[in-house]
C-alpha cells in the first residue's frame, strides 16, 4: 500500500497495525487510491502483494504449579516461528481494493485463510456534506471496521504461544475466519459512520473460500458454526480537531450457533452482543498517543437439551471490558498499558471440567489482569516488542482457581516478538 500511493507507513499507521485518520480515511475508499507513478507502471509490477515474518517465545511464569506439568507448555521457552503470511493489499479497481491474508500459523502448524476484506468504495453529496459508502466482503465480524478498540483490530494484535486463556470466550472471536458476509457501510461528512452486515457459516455454499484452510473436522471448531444468519450492526460518532481524534461508537452481533456441527441434535444456541467503545488519538510531530475502551456484554442463550448435562443455566452472560494506553515517539520507540475484565455467570458444567491448567473450581470464568508492552520499530517495516501479561484473577480466583492449587500469577507471562512486513 506504500508503494501504491507513494506515502511512508506512517501516513496512515502510527505504528502498524493502529490507523491515522488518514488510514481509515483510506480504507474507507477500498484501498484504491495510488499516484500517478503507480498507475502508470506496468500491470505486472501493480499487482499488490506483500509477504511478513513473526517469531516470538513466550515464557510462562510456573509450568509446574497445581497439576500441571511442563508437557501441558509444549511452546514455553522456545523461539518459534509463530506467523508467516502472504497478503494481497491494495487496489484491484479505481474503485476497489482488498486487503487479504493467507499464512501458515507456526502454532497450529498449518497454512489458512486469516483475513478476507475485499471492498467497493465511493462518495456522493448527501445534504450538502460527503457520503463516503461502499461495500465490503469479508470473513470476520469486526474486520471491516476503521477502529482499533473492536476484537480484530484491539491491543494486543498478536497473540502468544502461551496456552492458557481464559475458560469463556466471545462469539465474535471464536468466528473469525470460520464466516463469510457482505456489509454496507457510510461515512458522511466525516462525522458519522455507520455499517450494517450479514454473517452466514463459511464451511460450505458460496463463503467457503474466505475459510480455506479452517480445520472443520476438529473438536475445537465444531461450536463454531452459525446456523443461519447473524447480522452485525455498527454506529460511531467521530470528531477531528487539530492533532486531536475523538470517536465513540457502539457495535453488535447476534448469531446462533450450532453446539456441534457433527451432531445437529445437540440443537444450536444463540449469543447477543452489545458492545460500546471510545477511541482518542493525539498526533503531532514525533509524537503519538491513544487512548481506548470496549466493552461487550455478551447474552447466551442455551438449547434446552443442553441444560443440566453440558450447562447449569438456561441463560448466561459474559461482559469483557479493556482499556488502554499507547505513546510512541518518532513512530519508533514508545508501547502500551491495558487494563481487561472478564466477568460472567457462574456455570459448573462449563467451567469446571477439572482440568489444571484451564478449569475453574468455582465454576467462574472471572479473570483480570494487565499487560504492558513496549515497542521498537527500527525501520517502519519492522517490529519488535516486549510484552508482560499479568493476571490478578484467573476463572474464577486469584489462588487455587483449579482446586489442585495452581495460581492466577502462574500464568503471568512474557513475550517476545520480531515481526516484519516486506
Amino acid at each position: 500500500m506504500a508503494r501504491q500511493t507513494g506515502y511512508e507507513c506512517g501516513k496512515c499507521h502510527t505504528v502498524f497495525p493502529e490507523l491515522t485518520p488518514f488510514g481509515r480515511q483510506f480504507k474507507l475508499g477500498a484501498f484504491a487510491m495510488s499516484s500517478d507513478k503507480w498507475d502508470a507502471k506496468p500491470l505486472l509490477e501493480r499487482i499488490p502483494v506483500s509477504a511478513a515474518l513473526l517469531a516470538s517465545q513466550t515464557n510462562t511464569s510456573n509450568t509446574d504449579a497445581g497439576g500441571t506439568t511442563s508437557a501441558d507448555f509444549p511452546k514455553d521457552g522456545k523461539v518459534v516461528a509463530q506467523t508467516a503470511a502472504l497478503y494481497y493489499g491494495g487496489k484491484i479497481t479505481d474503485n476497489s481494493g482488498a486487503l487479504i491474508q493467507y499464512n501458515y500459523d507456526g502454532l497450529e502448524k498449518r497454512w489458512g485463510m486469516e483475513m478476507f476484506d475485499a471492498r467497493y468504495g465511493n462518495s456522493l453529496t448527501l445534504a450538502g456534506e460527503e457520503l463516503a459508502y461502499g461495500v465490503t466482503l469479508n470473513n470476520s465480524p469486526t474486520v471491516s471496521d476503521i477502529y482499533n478498540s473492536t476484537p480484530a483490530w484491539g491491543f494486543p494484535h498478536i497473540g502468544t504461544a502461551a496456552l492458557q486463556m481464559p475458560a469463556a470466550s466471545l462469539v465474535d472471536m471464536t468466528l473469525a475466519s470460520k464466516v463469510g458476509g457482505v456489509g454496507l457501510y457510510g461515512m458522511w461528512n466525516n462525522l458519522i459512520y455507520v455499517e450494517v452486515a450479514n454473517y452466514r457459516s463459511a464451511k460450505s455454499g458460496a463463503f467457503r473460500f474466505m475459510s480455506w484452510g479452517q480445520p472443520w473436522g476438529t473438536e475445537e471448531l465444531a461450536g463454531s458454526v452459525i446456523n443461519g444468519n447473524a447480522p452485525y450492526w455498527r454506529v460511531a460518532l467521530q470528531q477531528d480537531w487539530g492533532a486531536h481524534n475523538l470517536a465513540i461508537g457502539t457495535y453488535g452481533l447476534n448469531a446462533r450457533v450450532w453446539q456441534d456441527t457433527n451432531d445437529k441434535s445437540l440443537g444450536s444456541n444463540r449469543f447477543r452482543d452489545i458492545a460500546f467503545d471510545l477511541n482518542y488519538q493525539f498526533i503531532q510531530g514525533n509524537h503519538s498517543a491513544s487512548a481506548r475502551a470496549n466493552w461487550i456484554n455478551e447474552k447466551q442463550t442455551w438449547d434446552n437439551g443442553l441444560v443440566g448435562s453440558a450447562v447449569s443455566n438456561a441463560s448466561t452472560t459474559l461482559k469483557t471490558f479493556r482499556t488502554d494506553f499507547h505513546y510512541y515517539f518518532q513512530r519508533q520507540w514508545g508501547g502500551g498499558l491495558q487494563y481487561f475484565r472478564t466477568t460472567g455467570t457462574s456455570d459448573d458444567l462449563r467451567y469446571n471440567t477439572g482440568d489444571a491448567l484451564m478449569g475453574s473450581a468455582s465454576g467462574s470464568p472471572n479473570t483480570k489482569g494487565w499487560i504492558a508492552e513496549l515497542n521498537y520499530l527500527p525501520w517502519q517495516n519492522v517490529k519488535f516488542a516486549l510484552r508482560y501479561t499479568k493476571y490478578n484473577q484467573f476463572n474464577g480466583a486469584s489462588d487455587n482457581y483449579n482446586g489442585l492449587g495452581r495460581n492466577a500469577g502462574d500464568n503471568n507471562n512474557v513475550f517476545l516478538m520480531g515481526w516484519v512486513l516486506f
